[in-house]
């Protein structure tokens, strides 16, 4: 199954969790955004993900497999901020990399 939906749904939620002020580290991160940038690109992600989703499977199955591929990015972002939250936040922008270049090859 291809991951691309669910690595981009995990970069919008890694914004989406850096535009909440309990998340959002006391030093900034590099590069990390404004709370309304943040909150803003996190949805414009997470539409990005669902038209993934939709545009490689269809819109019935697309949507299902989505909603799958979006609980597993959200659990191990849970994971990863209890563990170590500033590499969770870090890893939005690589995940989104990687999503770039699944979808291309």
């Amino acid at each position: 199954m291809p991951l691309e939906s669910g690595l981009i749904a995990y970069a919008a939620l890694a914004n989406l969790a850096l535009a909440r002020a309990k998340h959002r580290p006391m030093s900034p991160l590099s590069l990390m955004a404004s709370p309304a940038v943040a909150r803003k690109l996190g949805v414009l992600l997470l539409l990005l993900s669902v038209l993934a989703a939709m545009l490689r499977f269809g819109v019935a199955q697309g949507v299902v497999g989505w909603i799958g591929q979006l609980c597993v990015a959200g659990a191990v972002l849970v994971l990863l901020m209890s563990w170590r939250s500033r590499v969770a936040l870090m890893l939005g922008l690589p995940a989104l990399l990687a999503a770039i270049l699944v979808m291309l090859f």
